[in-house]
């Protein structure tokens, strides 16, 4: 259910923050422990034993078995472990090799026998059932060693690879619908709902991957839930090193231009000429360059410990262009007639890698023991990097291509305590500052931003103030972007636009677990989120307006900056039932949003802070409800003029969940689950054109709205587990999910006449499919896995910008659920694993999937039924291998990695007319008008060929990387 309702002032907000607050208990966080319980009993007679200490060995943490022998033990953190069980009269008994995994219940029994002799121990290995029992919706759980063994370089491709995960979409949602968690701390940076930054990957303990019903203690996400617990501190000092270079290595060719002259001015068409490279001679050697470094262990024992990870990635990616044009070079008559061109090209001609990135990184825990019950903890995450996206129209001008720049830090702090054997908790507080520019050149040191930002136009166009707002001298007037003729890549120009984001986030987050008898594990939790937005973007403009200086552009349509401050809070209560033969998860949870923003009360004059009193003109009876609908900010009723502004309304929501699992045999587990889910939709969504600023000299204007609605998604599933030895199983999950309030577009019409688009709540889709599984347990030297999934995501629109587009193309209104842009149909993983001898192994992950829809053009139509054909299928392959040379006593891996094993060129993209990435029919009716007429239809250097051939349409060749690493 949900309810909009009117909050005065923020500050019931915090009344009912620090209400809440005070009548919980001490917290702690929710999914990141899991639990071992199990019963004890006599072996000879089979009768319960009470009293007996079951201890985790090498720690303090345990418990005693109660009347009828059984034992629970909380607040486990993810890993292998082993236990031991004493009582005086039997020997001990250890079980070894027991994993624990996050929110669940590992069982072992103990059947323990007199003892014979003193100090007898018997030790025996924990053989977990090939079915999870306790499981009551689809998870993947990858452990420490699991994600150090596959052929990845982060955690997303290891989610990738997951059932119902394709490309970061969980189960055919859209993208931004997952909530990611660090030590149960949500890291979504809220303005575009992605993870702020990346978790190294010998920093984590598990990766849990949610694609299922979820429980109530997640929130703020649709489809899917990535939960990461990091490696606890170690207790001995022990350390890590880890780097490899890798480069491409394909024979794969592609076409560029060469230049067989100096760089300079006057050139004609006979001073270039094409060729074909390949991608290892275009490409750098050092293609890609990763080392990582770990190192941790106690200041003070079994008080103070610390332990860190460093990264610093390289990769250079596969897309290339070449440095032919500077931005500033000018070139004169690029028409039909080559032999009147005039060229300009002062590049070096060097290859030049485009779609690369940099960053570096560092993840740092400490732990303090304050006593034996109460832990103090801090994890700090930072990153920073930089980058530059690929442009295929600036192919030849690379230094013309903005670079992204982001830098992002997460500080978590948390106090931890146990409350005596069966309850424990936690208060933490976090703040996450992430930060992503993207720009051309740095501001000058003389730009004075005071004198630039909110000047109308002619204020900024005075001569003290041009001195003030100018921008770096290199760039290049627009008019260069524009030089070449048709189907040519541009010979000069440049990017002419800049952003600054800056998303700031307080977290205050708690919960309290306690087992408050054998079947039933509660959990409450309470969550704050204070969001502080301030972004600005602005267009760049040389002209003689700016005296053909590169200026900040005066006009204001042009310079964007958002100011805001949302608050997100929320509450919720959850039950673990252990039945025998039953498991139930059952919760509710509660969620508040407030916008904290204005909006207009007349969005067709959004533009207009003031208008025209609307009620003048209607009857003496509905005059009433009008006056009170616009008194909301200045009260004014009855003037000739009102305010055109009210807040935005606070959103409020309920969510219930449930998820149940039985035995069906020894071997077999069904399971079903349903929950209702909400998300505000991501923040850029709702502050679009934050100043509702209106260009009178377009067609039309686009507005956020910050008065929309949280998305739903009814989600329900059923699925069964079954052994089928005691090492092979398989899992099947059957599931449907019906998505409402989906951002879409209203268009209005101004008074005017133009057009008024605003974000509202209008798309809906349904998804639908299933996900099976089968899998070896490691038992010997070979093991393996296998997934499939089958999916069908229809809807009203892939994307929330798909209305307008379709209006101002000329296509009607979809009113019919129809394929969604990312509805890929089939899609089948799989691992296999080999280790023959000790020292020795090698893993293979193989993906084949069927292409996303598209929609064709024939004959030069468009066919009326959108997304009506299937772009070709794509196959991946990948492969690493470790290898411990015997001779060297340390512990030295060597390793091979290769990406795209089998070198093939998945196509992502596709020309509509023809179905696939390389061929157009477009291009050969060009070719057909240069033989009928002769003249050329390339208004520059290149051929047609490698004007319609898209680097970026493909995916990426062979890469082989070579590496060591170290442990100490």
């Amino acid at each position: 259910m949900m309810k909009t309702v009117e909050v005065p002032t923020k500050s019931w907000v915090a009344v009912l923050l620090i209400a809440l607050w005070a009548a919980l208990p001490p917290l702690a966080f929710s999914g990141t422990t899991g639990k071992i319980a199990g019963r004890v009993v006599d072996a000879a007679t089979g009768e319960p034993l009470p009293g007996v200490n079951v201890v985790i060995d090498g720690t303090t943490k345990g418990a005693a078995t109660d009347l009828d022998g059984y034992y629970v033990i909380l607040q486990v953190k993810p890993g292998e472990y082993a236990l031991r069980a004493s009582i005086i009269g039997f020997a001990v008994q250890i079980v070894q090799g027991v994993k624990v995994q996050v929110d669940k219940t590992t069982t072992v029994d103990f059947n323990l026998e007199e003892e014979v002799f003193e100090g007898q121990e018997v030790v025996v290995t924990a053989e977990r059932g090939i079915v999870e029992v306790d499981r009551t919706t689809t998870t993947a759980v990858v452990d420490g060693e699991q994600l150090a063994a596959l052929p990845v370089t982060g955690i997303g491709d290891a989610i990738n690879l997951q059932a119902g995960v394709v490309d970061g979409r969980f189960r055919g949602g859209r993208s931004g619908e997952v909530a990611y968690l660090v030590n149960g701390v949500p890291i979504n940076n809220a303005f575009n709902n992605q993870a702020a930054f990346d978790v190294e990957q010998n920093m984590v303990a598990s990766l849990e991957v949610i694609s299922g019903v979820f429980n109530a203690e997640y929130g703020q996400a649709l489809s899917g839930v990535v939960n990461i617990v990091t490696k606890d501190l170690p207790s001995e000092w022990s350390g890590s090193f880890l780097g490899y270079v890798g480069t491409i290595a394909s024979s794969e060719e592609l076409e560029f231009v060469g230049r067989n002259t100096g760089p300079g001015g006057g050139l004609i068409p006979a001073d270039f000429e094409s060729e074909r490279v390949s991608f290892t001679e275009a490409a750098d050697v050092d293609n890609l360059l990763d080392v990582q470094a770990s190192i941790g262990g106690p200041i003070l024992k079994d008080k103070l410990s610390i332990q860190a990870t460093g990264r610093f990635i390289r990769d250079k990616g596969h897309l290339i262009g070449r440095d032919l044009f500077s931005p500033s070079d000018s070139s004169q008559n690029l028409t039909n007639d080559p032999s009147t061109w005039q060229i300009e090209s002062t590049g070096d001609g060097d290859f030049v890698p485009l779609g690369w990135s940099e960053r570096k990184s560092l993840n740092a825990s400490i732990g303090y023991k304050l006593s034996g019950a109460i832990r103090l903890e801090y994890n700090g995450f930072f990153q920073d990097g930089e980058g530059r996206g690929y442009s295929h129209q600036l192919k030849y001008v690379p230094e013309g291509i903005n670079k992204f720049l982001f830098s992002s830090q997460t500080h978590i702090v948390s106090l931890r305590y146990t409350i005596g054997a069966k309850s424990f908790g936690s208060v933490s507080y976090s703040l996450l500052r992430d930060k992503f520019d993207s720009q051309l050149y740095d501001l000058p040191g003389s730009y004075d931003e005071s004198r630039c930002v909110g000047l109308p136009p002619s204020e900024r166009l005075r001569e003290e103030n041009l001195q003030a707002c100018r921008l770096d001298s290199r760039y290049a007037s627009p008019s260069l972007s524009g030089l070449q003729g048709t189907n040519a890549f541009s010979v000069g120009g440049n990017d002419l636009f800049s952003n600054d984001e800056l998303t700031k986030t307080h977290t205050i987050l708690a919960d309290f677990s306690s087992q408050v008898s054998r079947v039933h594990l509660m959990k409450v939790g309470v969550q704050a989120r204070l969001h502080s937005l301030d972004n600005r973007s602005f267009g760049i403009e040389k002209s003689a307006r700016t005296s053909f200086t590169a200026q900040v552009s005066p006009n204001v349509f042009s310079d964007n900056i958002l100011d805001a401050s949302p608050t997100e809070f929320s509450v919720y209560a959850q039950d673990k039932m252990e039945f025998e033969g039953l498991i139930v998860n059952a919760g509710l949870r509660f969620d508040y949003f407030d916008p904290d923003y204005d909006i207009p009360h007349i969005w067709s004059q959004a533009s207009e802070e003031r208008i025209i009193n609307p009620c003048l003109s209607l009857d003496e009876s509905e005059r009433a409800d009008c006056f009170d609908r616009f008194s909301d900010i200045d009260g004014i009723t009855s003037a000739d003029s009102v305010s055109n502004r009210t807040s935005a309304e606070v959103e409020l929501q309920l969510s219930p969940r449930l998820g149940i699992a039985f035995p069906i045999s020894s071997t077999g587990v069904m399971r079903f689950s349903a929950g209702m889910f909400f998300q505000i939709p991501q923040l850029n969504l709702l502050y679009t054109n934050p100043e509702y600023e209106v260009n009178t000299l377009s067609s039309s204007t686009q507005f956020g709205n910050p008065n929309l609605k949280p998305e739903r998604t009814l989600a329900f599933e059923i699925g069964l587990q079954q052994g089928l030895t005691d090492a092979l199983g398989l899992e099947l999950t059957l599931f449907t999910k019906d998505v409402r309030n989906l951002t879409g577009q209203e268009i209005l019409r101004t008074p005017n006449g133009d057009f008024a688009v605003r974000w509202v709540n209008r798309d809906y889709g349904t998804i639908r499919g299933l996900t099976f599984s089968l899998f070896q347990r490691p038992t010997g030297p070979i093991s393996w896995t296998l997934d499939y999934t089958l999916q069908f995501a229809d809807g009203t629109a892939s994307d929330p910008g798909e209305a307008f587009g379709r209006q101002q193309a000329g296509l009607e209104r979809i009113v019919q659920l129809v394929r969604l842009n990312w509805d890929r149909r089939h899609v089948l993983n799989g691992t296999f694993t080999i280790e023959p001898y000790d020292g020795f192994t090698a893993t293979l992950v193989g993906r084949l999937r069927s292409g996303e829809p598209y929609t064709t053009v024939r004959n030069f139509i468009q066919s009326s039924e959108p997304n009506n054909a299937n772009r070709p299928w794509q196959v991946f392959s990948d492969l690493r291998v470790y290898f411990r040379p015997k001779f060297i006593k340390q512990d030295v891996q060597l390793f091979l990695q290769v990406q795209n094993l089998l070198d093939t060129r998945p196509q992502f993209a596709v020309y509509s007319d023809t179905g696939l990435a390389d061929e157009s029919v477009q291009k050969e009716r060009f070719r057909d008008i240069a033989e009928e007429t002769g003249e050329s239809i390339v208004g520059g250097v290149n051929s047609l060929d490698e004007f319609y051939f898209q680097q970026d349409w493909f995916g990426a060749p062979r890469k082989v990387s070579v590496g060591v690493s170290y442990r100490f």
